[in-house]
């Protein structure tokens, strides 16, 4: 019995200090990640900024094409990052090449608010249907619209905006994809495709007008 007793007191403590030690790690390694976003953060403002010095970058969109990865600023701070999957044939801004465009932009329209998860759109218009969205399979080669799409236009004339090289005319869009197994690679066929429940997360953080920087990076 005293045994049991004193086995009992040397446990309590135990755990009391394991509990700690578990929340100042997680405590330390949020501190690190926050001073990490704050640095990169910065770094994207700075060079964005000056690539850019007539546009005002509060809340806005930065897309690394190269990096697969969609960062989302408010109020000029970097507040979370998405992974993506833009064109398997890379950035490029002709109107037949089935390239992830570049440059200035923004969000023209946003389309498919309230619409279910896995809602299936075509030419911008839902369809009424949902489909199975592939979390597993690599080898998927669909190419579905789904969820909600924030259509883009580009800003710069004769770069992505005008005849030969229109992001708006070519219907690029940031959207939700049946294919997400393969986010995080070159897989689109020139759109900008999230996850589902990132894409719904970001409809409802950004406006139409707001800008979106492409960067061949």
């Amino acid at each position: 019995m005293h045994q049991v007793k004193l086995t009992a007191m040397f446990i309590r403590p135990s755990i009391g200090i394991l509990f700690i030690l578990n929340l100042v790690f997680y405590s330390a390694k949020a501190q690190e990640n926050s001073i990490k976003y704050d640095l990169l953060g910065d770094i994207i403002n700075d060079y964005i900024s000056s690539k850019y010095p007539d546009e005002q970058f509060i809340d806005y969109l930065y897309v690394g094409v190269q990096r697969q990865k969609l960062y989302y600023f408010n109020k000029g701070e970097l507040k979370n990052i998405f992974i993506v999957s833009t064109a398997t044939k890379g950035a490029g801004n002709n109107i037949s090449s089935n390239q992830t465009p570049v440059g200035l932009h923004f969000i023209k329209e946003k389309i498919g608010k309230y619409e279910p998860i896995g809602t299936l759109f075509k030419n911008k218009k839902s369809t009424g249907n949902t489909v199975n969205i592939n979390i597993e399979n690599a080898d998927f080669s669909k190419d579905e619209i789904t969820s909600r799409i924030l259509s883009l236009a580009g800003k710069e004339q004769g770069i992505n905006k005008g005849k030969k090289n229109d992001t708006y005319s070519r219907g690029i869009y940031i959207h939700g994809t049946s294919d997400e197994a393969n986010l995080g690679k070159a897989k689109s066929h020139g759109c900008i495709r999230m996850k589902n429940t990132d894409v719904i997360n970001l409809f409802d953080l950004v406006n139409e007008g707001t800008l979106v920087v492409l960067i061949d990076n």
